[in-house]
């Protein structure tokens, strides 16, 4: 089977992956390459082992914009304009965020636009880190580089454009005062241990790409990583798993932004 050749040639484990999507994502590199079966892919991989990190790119490739569903980042905006100054009279020095599951990187400085914008208004001292993961060193690699195309701009306020980015042939790059607050890096949120002390993390359309066992397991760590009282964000498609219905409570109703308890 070709899941267990990868896992066994590069230690990449599929099989908890929603085999749909699996599927149509090995389709399109299939299609890609113009071959019709997976017994001759499979010959492609023994042939070509450079393509094991092309296929693992189709497999776990993000799609991502800047602001993606811009009223969930308007709700994220209130609920944190309340948080940050509550962190201050606990003691805080600085709010803690992560980006799991970041693909380019887009929603990571979305983050941190947003983080820089809420900490500008409500506590000009209170500092703020941004930790940005996916499992892709292609896609880090991309983030850390912070230029975009138009088309994945188009929902970036405009304030925020004129005050975080800058035009650079044909395209938009992410002014270095955000980009030194967000800390790229490669991580698998399945086999590796998880980011803690965390206060808002925001993991959105990552838990659709597993099978119920595994969004399990995942949730586990990522309710490790968040501090009591933290906040987090799912995507709209995404729920809490039952367990901690009662450790979690919605902010942001459809957009699935919930605080976990003290």
């Amino acid at each position: 089977m070709l899941l267990e050749k990868v896992r066994s040639s590069r230690g990449w484990d599929f099989r908890s992956y929603k085999r749909t999507s699996l599927r149509r994502r090995l389709a399109k590199r299939l299609g890609e390459l113009g071959i019709d079966s997976l017994g001759d892919y499979s010959a492609r991989l023994d042939s070509d082992p450079e393509e094991y990190d092309r296929l693992f790119s189709t497999l776990t490739i993000q799609v991502s914009e800047f602001f993606r569903e811009p009223r969930a980042f308007e709700l994220l905006g209130s609920v944190l304009r309340d948080y940050v100054p509550e962190r201050r009279r606990a003691g805080a020095k600085e709010v803690r965020a992560w980006c799991c599951g970041c693909a380019g990187g887009e929603e990571a400085y979305s983050l941190a636009m947003l983080l820089a914008d809420v900490t500008g208004r409500v506590d000009k001292d209170m500092g703020f880190k941004v930790f940005a993961t996916d499992i892709d060193p292609g896609a880090v690699e991309k983030a850390r580089k912070a230029v975009y195309r138009e088309d994945s701009t188009l929902n970036v306020p405009p304030a925020f454009r004129e005050g975080y980015m800058f035009p650079v042939e044909g395209a938009w790059k992410v002014k270095y005062d955000i980009r030194n607050l967000v800390k790229f890096g490669t991580l698998d949120i399945v086999r590796d241990t998880p980011i803690s002390k965390i206060d808002v993390l925001v993991c959105r359309n990552l838990f659709i790409y597993f099978d119920k066992g595994l969004q399990d397991k995942v949730f586990d760590k990522l309710d490790y990583s968040l501090r009591p009282g933290g906040v987090m964000v799912l995507g709209k498609a995404e729920v809490l798993p039952p367990r901690f219905s009662r450790s979690y409570h919605s902010l942001g109703g459809r957009f699935n932004i919930y605080r976990k308890s003290h």
